[in-house]
């Protein structure tokens, strides 16, 4: 689903995202990935399993190379609520990123 900018807040691009990048050590906030590298993944056992890589090769089993790339996710699922409060943003990759936005957000009654 494409960014709707006008939801969010001015400085979005310009100084939120780079500071939770930087939060992050430029990595997922989940599974450890690092912002722009190759990857190759593997499933086994329904876990996940990372193999970084530099060449182009794929090791025998593993799926072919993907280029991570972070984004940053709402905890609260709300991308108009600008709490400037940086613990409901986290910075993950893609994957990580769309297994969280198919959980059902908490709610407080």
């Amino acid at each position: 689903m494409p960014i709707d900018y006008k939801k969010y807040p001015p400085n979005w691009r310009s100084e939120i995202v780079p500071r939770i990048l930087k939060r992050a050590d430029n990595c997922c906030e989940i599974c450890g990935v690092m912002n722009h590298e190759f990857i190759h993944r593997k499933i086994t056992n329904n876990a996940i399993f990372v193999y970084q890589t530099f060449g182009k090769k794929t090791p025998k089993g593993y799926k072919r190379a993907v280029k991570i790339i972070l984004t940053v996710h709402h905890l609260d699922h709300d991308p108009e609520n600008h709490d400037v409060k940086d613990g409901r943003l986290k910075a993950l990759c893609q994957r990580c990123h769309h297994i969280f936005n198919n959980l059902k957000p908490i709610r407080k009654e």
